[in-house]
């Protein structure tokens, strides 16, 4: 019994990796590595260009300003402070960089052209000045404008960074796979598009822009139409899938590999570590197999362009069984990221007409090793890296999965070796034969089976009989 079960795991593993992959790149044929870089490195004239708008070749000790509006409806529910921690993690998240200095500038309005009064300007300036030690100013805002980002550098006389450039960094540098990078070099164009306008752009430059767009669109459709051919694959299979969600950082990986017990995963403690969106073969307590799907984390304060970069890649948290709501109990800023993830999830459901997103989520509390005082008490609280809640998350995430895809747990009496069994192999999940007390012939056998191939199985070997 031991050797078939394990035969059969085998065999579905080696199914989901040929059709679906961990990760999905491996099954990217439609279009080639070589053919992605061509498409990203050959415009010379538009590279010099990111480069220079970007700094995307340099490494900064930067000084971080956390500006954040005192009253009105551009006030936030994050403090300065919880807003200044994500700023100088998302800087500490770049090999190299170097956080030197912070300072918090409370302001009336985020639209004033010089975004600073004269006051903090000049205190600013100095002390910006006179530290030799500063090479960049980071800007925790979504999005500079070009003319506040000219006065600032006139001011400061050193590369002005704002929250889109620090992001597009990190999303350079941690997408790997060839739809990652089409999904990044299509937000950076948009930034670079809307930057040289400011400087009055060639019309040999808009048609290098033109043309570079509808390249990078053209190969995204091509990898999107081969990513829903792998979808289509794995929901002929039949295997629940649970996509993991969560604020970037919040420990969707480790509660993955916790899950999974893959070994190949290795998480990494720092914003953005997952940008491709992977799929994992898990087994729930019964014995049935299901899909973990690790997917990009979520960040507030993105401008469109990014947002929608990030949106592509949730495609397969959209059509998942059960959307796993991963939150970091340890965070000083819990309730404003649990805030923005369901606002996401929720819009996300307007926008694609799923409209029953929200009630596939299930959310879980991670890292509640690190917290003393209780945060949502009705929440399932676990810890990934130490294994506190798991079985109990297991154990959950199955009620789930039953009832969201029709599943029972049954124990079907059938004949010893006949035909029966073969096929319950092939379309359920065996947990376990045993022979019948009375009857050596007869084998109680307990599956895990969906509504539909429980008529099939009733129409084969019952009602034809």
């Amino acid at each position: 019994m031991f050797i078939r079960k394990t035969q059969n795991f085998l065999k579905v593993y080696y199914k989901i990796n040929k059709f679906s992959s961990t990760p999905l790149r491996r099954a990217e044929a439609v279009l080639s590595e070589q053919s992605v870089e061509e498409i990203l490195n050959t415009d010379n004239e538009y590279n010099e260009l990111a480069n220079e708008f970007l700094h995307l070749s340099e490494k900064h000790r930067c000084i971080v300003i956390q500006p954040y509006v005192k009253w009105g409806p551009r006030k936030l529910s994050i403090t300065p402070h919880e807003q200044l921690e994500e700023a100088i993690a998302l800087i500490k998240t770049l090999p190299s960089w170097k956080v030197v200095d912070t300072v918090v500038v409370p302001l009336e309005s985020l639209e004033k052209k010089t975004l600073f009064k004269s006051g903090s300007m000049e205190k600013l300036t100095n002390m910006i000045t006179q530290n030799p030690e500063i090479t960049a100013v980071f800007i925790n805002t979504s999005n500079l404008k070009s003319i506040t980002n000219s006065i600032l550098q006139k001011n400061f006389r050193i590369p002005i960074l704002d929250r889109y450039k620090i992001v597009m960094q990190i999303l350079k540098m941690h997408a790997k796979s060839k739809y990652a990078k089409l999904q990044v070099a299509l937000a950076e164009l948009y930034f670079v598009q809307r930057k040289s306008q400011a400087s009055n752009t060639t019309e040999a430059l808009k048609l290098v822009f033109q043309n570079r767009e509808q390249k990078i669109k053209k190969a995204i459709l091509d990898l999107r139409n081969e990513r829903m051919l792998l979808r289509n694959k794995r929901r002929k299979l039949e295997y629940p899938v649970i996509a993991v969600v969560g604020y970037t950082n919040a420990g969707k990986t480790c509660l993955i590999k916790a899950l999974t017990g893959e070994e190949t995963l290795q998480p990494r403690n720092q914003l953005f570590a997952t940008l491709d969106v992977t799929v994992h073969l898990g087994m729930l307590p019964s014995g049935l197999e299901v899909l973990f799907v690790d997917t990009v984390g979520f960040l507030s304060d993105l401008p469109t362009k990014l947002i929608e970069c990030f949106v592509a890649t949730l495609e397969d948290a959209i059509l998942a069984d059960v959307i796993l709501h991963v939150e970091d109990l340890a965070s000083s800023c819990f309730d404003y990221k649990r805030d923005h993830v369901f606002k996401t999830l929720s819009d996300l459901s307007k926008e694609t007409g799923c409209k029953n997103i929200m009630d596939k989520v299930l959310n879980v509390g991670n890292k509640c090793d690190l917290v003393q005082e209780i945060k949502d008490k009705d929440l399932l609280h676990i810890s990934a890296k130490s294994g506190i809640g798991i079985e109990d998350l297991r154990f959950r995430l199955e009620k789930e999965i039953l009832k969201v895809t029709s599943r029972h747990i049954l124990t079907i009496k059938i004949p010893n070796g006949g035909d029966e069994i073969r096929w319950l192999y092939k379309n359920a999940t065996v947990v376990s034969e045993n022979a019948d007390e009375n009857d050596s012939q007869i084998m109680k056998t307990k599956v895990i089976i969906t509504d539909s191939n429980l008529k099939k199985f009733k129409h084969n070997f019952v009602n034809s009989k």
